[in-house]
């Protein structure tokens, strides 16, 4: 009787694992989030980017010194500074909100955790500072980039007219940004036709405004300059480009 009773309970639990009804004894662990800095993979052996709830928090000095911004903490008034060549970023430990470069004041969502003595920011922190942050649920990988390089990037394909990879890389999958390319590529060829060819960045100019990020550039050619300007939504997805030469008069001026 004790064996029967043992083998039909035996026959429950192997339905039950089988119907995914019991959990398993051993939990597995979350897949390591990845994190690309400019086109390149972040990797520190600790600390380590985590969750907490829904948020991405980023080890902050081991992220900062990647994008070239050296980290001053003083301990004893809880303050912060990133300095990079003329720009400063300021804010507390308590705080959710940064002061850029001594005028704006700009917030960021989530707050500030310090873990083993060591400080994280959430991922909205770097979209605070101007630069374009996201992170994708799917590959398990947030990117942070400089506006700089992406326009950098895109006019870089541009010139090369490797336009499905702007697509791919930049582009959403909807219709009307299919049906954009077509005109990027049009634009790109009506002013670089007379211009010559094209032979890098001078300037880039950016800022974020109602979710929004606009990046403006001065692309130089061999026989004139032109300007690029694009929108960028939260995930750095391209929502607007315009292309436009800039008269020889103007280009002086920009000089």
């Amino acid at each position: 009787m004790k064996l029967k009773i043992a083998a039909v309970t035996l026959s429950i639990l192997l339905l039950a694992a089988g119907l995914g009804i019991l959990a398993p004894q051993r939990a597995q662990a979350a897949e390591p989030i990845k994190v690309i800095l400019n086109g390149q993979l972040l990797q520190p052996e600790e600390p380590r980017a985590y969750k907490s709830g829904s948020t991405v928090m980023l080890p902050l000095r081991e992220t900062a010194e990647a994008l070239k911004y050296k980290t001053t903490y003083q301990g004893s008034t809880g303050q912060i500074q990133l300095t990079r060549v003329k720009e400063t970023v300021n804010f507390t430990l308590s705080g959710n909100e940064l002061l850029l470069n001594g005028k704006d004041r700009l917030s960021f969502n989530e707050p500030v955790e310090v873990r083993q003595k060591r400080i994280y920011v959430p991922l909205s922190f770097f979209n605070a500072m101007g630069l374009i942050a996201s992170y994708s649920q799917s590959t398990g990988q947030a990117e942070i980039y400089a506006p700089e390089v992406i326009a950098g990037a895109v006019s870089g394909l541009l010139a090369a007219g490797k336009y499905q990879e702007l697509q791919e890389r930049y582009l959403s999958n909807s219709a009307a940004q299919q049906a954009f390319l077509p005109l990027v590529q049009q634009s790109w060829q009506t002013v670089a036709a007379p211009a010559g060819n094209y032979y890098g960045m001078k300037t880039t100019d950016s800022h974020w405004s109602a979710g929004e990020m606009t990046i403006q550039s001065v692309l130089i050619f061999e026989k004139s300059e032109a300007t690029l300007a694009l929108t960028l939504d939260k995930t750095g997805k391209i929502t607007g480009l315009t292309l436009a030469p800039i008269a020889a008069s103007e280009a002086a001026a920009v000089r």
